[in-house]
């Protein structure tokens, strides 16, 4: 069951763990622009979330772990000029031990909140928005511009969304509403579809979340994903799309759309990075009738 007490499960193990604050290098993105994968740490869960209706001996062999499993959260900073964005904000001090390391990342690297120029949301969940506000529930990044798609607004901000949510969710929910309510009039609401900054262009991947968001960088005709949680394991989703992992609010349309992100990026040869992804950034190839991550920058 997903719920408070399953994400703590083996959750303090990591109370003492030094997080990895910087995943990858910078990576080029056109002639100006560069990515750095930072990190808000890492949590341990429950091999069951993997995915509903199979059995824990054949997840056991997938992933090579017992019990459980570690979901590591990568958030990609891009730098261009005097711009600072980041995709997520990760999960602040709220959620799970483990998490909430952004802060510490930002500063490993010399990025003082104040010049974080830009936050895009990928989608609402605790890992990628409660970090959104800092421990006087004011906006963590206080210069930025904070850009949302407005069909995860209007799920999560729903007053109905409790009698809509197995209980198990009302936690998302309450703190989504939370952090919601402290943004405020700063968050902007957007459509996919569109380019919501230059050469941030906006895409429907619904599944996990009704308004589920990710993006593609482009710049001097190179181009990056951000695939926030359209794809969420190293093997799993890449092995078995057709699987549904227990974090998925709508497990049909969450597999619909991981087959066709795994299809394009494996056909255009595209880089992705993932926010649970190890390594977080790589490419996509076809392999034993589904497909493979593999790691790497190139």
């Amino acid at each position: 069951m997903l719920n408070r007490r399953t994400f703590m499960a083996g959750a303090a193990s990591l109370a003492a763990a030094t997080p990895i604050l910087k995943v990858a290098a910078d990576i080029a993105i056109g002639p100006d622009a560069k990515l750095a994968i930072l990190s808000d740490g890492n949590i341990n869960l429950p091999l069951s979330m993997l995915a509903r209706d199979v059995a824990p001996a054949t997840l056991k062999e997938i992933v090579g772990q017992s019990d459980e499993f570690t979901s590591v959260l990568n958030i990609t900073c891009l730098r261009r000029g005097k711009e600072v964005v980041l995709f997520d904000c990760g999960a602040g001090a709220n959620f799970i031990t483990g998490s909430g390391k952004l802060q510490a990342s930002l500063e490993s690297q010399g990025i003082a909140a104040e010049s974080v120029t830009h936050v895009v949301f990928t989608h609402l969940h605790p890992d990628h928005f409660w970090g959104a506000l800092d421990d006087f529930d004011s906006p963590a990044f206080p210069n930025a511009k904070w850009l949302v798609n407005k069909a995860e607004v209007d799920f999560w901000a729903d007053p109905g969304i409790f009698q809509r949510l197995p209980e198990d969710r009302h936690m998302f929910a309450a703190g989504a509403q939370r952090v919601l309510k402290g943004l405020g009039d700063v968050l902007e609401h957007r459509a996919p579809g569109q380019e919501w900054l230059p050469g941030v262009f906006a895409f429907e991947t619904p599944g996990h979340t009704p308004g589920h968001t990710s993006f593609e960088l482009k710049a001097g005709g190179d181009s990056v994903i951000v695939l926030g949680d359209a794809l969420t394991h190293g093997k799993i989703s890449f092995e078995h799309p057709e699987w549904m992992p227990a974090a998925d609010h709508d497990g049909d349309q969450a597999i619909k759309t991981r087959k066709t992100v795994l299809a394009r990026a494996a056909n255009e040869k595209l880089r992705v990075i993932g926010y649970h992804l190890p390594g977080a950034v790589g490419r996509v190839e076809r392999a034993a009738g589904a497909y493979r991550f593999v790691p790497g920058e190139a």
